[in-house]
């Protein structure tokens, strides 16, 4: 801790730890349960996950950075599940990110299964919870994603190949923010147009993903109840593992959830659910005032419910974006604040070359990071990835800027790199040495300046003119020259 004078505030340079929650009662240890979950750890990778109904052949496989379908590493953690019920009125969305509440509907439940189908009942169904949803959370604006409905009985069988089974692979939380962001712009360009979004008129101030989960069944749930963590309880930014899904025409990035603090997180359920009730919860929030901002979930079977007689669970979850007008904060995104032109496709991510960094050489991991560095970065942005880049141009002329303006930013490269340019610099004499460098760069194989793809042919029709250019070879012995005689 530390005393700031100037403004005569005491301050702390903490990670956010759990706030305070309200004390459990013994009524909601009463009807607890334990179970075995696979939790995250933070191993420096970035996770993935692929989640298909057909796995990956061998050729996409070997096309791909990922060479099996998950990847990222876990340990299994036994976790404490509450009757969330005695502290209903203290578990609400806002603070501990999601919330039992009450969600009348006049569908019955074999009407549910035919939501896909028939359109009247989908419409039917959809405003019956946008109500519900504006008259709770006084949002302006309501759009609907999609629903899923899950039934491990049903899950597969051939009248109903639209259900799911249940959500048991682990604690996560569907969403990102970065993820969220760009579903909400995206969502609202659809719904309003690419002009009106930035309209006066049309601009919003918050947005929420969010998800309605409900029973569909008129008997009350028996067992693999949603599980919702108190995100209050989280230990940020320590417990979010970005974890990358891809699944069936759609790609995105979750948060997984760390076992580092899996003894201070507080889980809970409700128990019996009638179809009357339902947990809403949180993909993401972006107002960053709220403690509770998305919510880590999964499906659990209570290993004390007799598994003989019991009834399969009957449940349907709804996704939604919901915006705000007016907020406390401003927290919309938009394409300037997320800087949107340089996030890149996670597919064309999981297709770039599959160099390690293991097996990359100090040339390629300085062209790596010189993409990160200030001016310098935009020279070597990175391109999409994939089996095909921008062509060449068929002038090498064109070319020239890119490279000229490469070296002579060589002062801001990182020092390893400038010490790769001095070795190259030292090999060769000065002639032989800035064309074996300019080779190298041209030759783009980090997909940096955007020839990697480039044939053979026309990559060396652009070294050949750059040694020729007046202007490239001016700057080439002004700056990389005296690297050779450089300590």
């Amino acid at each position: 801790f530390f005393f700031d004078h100037s403004s005569a505030f005491i301050m702390a340079d903490v990670h956010h730890f759990p706030t305070a929650i309200p004390e459990r009662s013994d009524s909601s240890d009463k009807n607890a349960f334990d179970a075995s979950v696979f939790l995250a750890v933070d191993d420096k990778t970035r996770h993935w996950l692929y989640f298909r109904a057909q796995p990956r052949t061998d050729a996409e496989r070997a096309a791909s950075i990922h060479k099996t379908d998950a990847g990222g590493a876990s340990v299994s953690r036994t976790v404490r599940i509450r009757d969330g019920r005695p502290l209903r009125a203290s578990l609400t969305l806002d603070d501990a990110s999601f919330e039992l509440i009450d969600v009348p509907t006049s569908l019955k439940t074999e009407e549910f299964y035919e939501l896909g189908r028939t359109a009247e009942l989908r419409a039917r169904y959809y405003a019956e919870v946008e109500a519900i949803v504006k008259a709770k959370l006084q949002c302006d604006k309501v759009v609907f994603l999609h629903h899923v409905l899950r039934n491990a009985q049903k899950h597969n069988s051939d009248n109903h190949s639209d259900v799911q089974g249940y959500a048991s692979g682990g604690p996560h939380t569907d969403s990102s923010a970065v993820s969220a962001d760009e579903l909400a712009l995206q969502t609202l360009k659809a719904e309003q147009g690419a002009a009106e979004g930035d309209a006066p008129h049309g601009r919003y101030k918050r947005y929420a993903y969010l998800n309605l989960w409900r029973n569909i069944s008129a008997s009350p749930i028996e067992n693999d109840a949603l599980c919702v963590l108190d995100e209050r309880t989280t230990v940020k930014p320590d417990d979010y593992i970005a974890k990358d899904l891809f699944g069936d025409g759609y790609s995105v990035t979750q948060y997984a959830l760390s076992a580092r603090h899996a003894d201070v997180h507080k889980w809970y359920y409700f128990p019996r659910m009638t179809q009357g009730e339902g947990i809403l919860f949180k993909l993401m929030d972006s107002d960053w005032t709220k403690s509770g901002r998305i919510c880590f979930h999964m499906s659990a079977n209570d290993p004390s419910v007799p598994s003989a007689g019991s009834r399969p669970r009957e449940s349907i979850e709804l996704r939604m974006l919901c915006f705000w007008r007016d907020a406390v904060v401003d927290s919309m995104p938009t394409e300037e604040r997320i800087s949107a032109s340089l996030t890149r496709s996670l597919d064309n991510i999981a297709r770039s070359d599959p160099t390690s960094l293991g097996d990359a050489s100090v040339r390629q991991i300085a062209c790596a990071l010189l993409a990160k560095v200030p001016l310098v970065g935009r020279l070597f942005a990175v391109d999409g990835g994939g089996d095909a880049g921008p062509r060449f141009s068929g002038d090498p002329e064109d070319y020239v800027a890119r490279f000229k303006g490469a070296i002579e930013h060589i002062d801001v490269w990182p020092s390893f790199a400038k010490e790769w340019a001095k070795n190259v610099m030292r090999t060769n004499g000065e002639a032989g040495s800035i064309a074996a460098l300019t080779r190298e760069l041209v030759n783009d194989s980090m997909g940096y300046q955007k020839t990697r793809h480039y044939s053979r042919e026309d990559k060396q029709k652009i070294v050949e003119h750059l040694l020729e250019s007046d202007g490239y070879m001016a700057s080439a012995k002004k700056h990389l020259v005296p690297l050779i005689n450089t300590a």
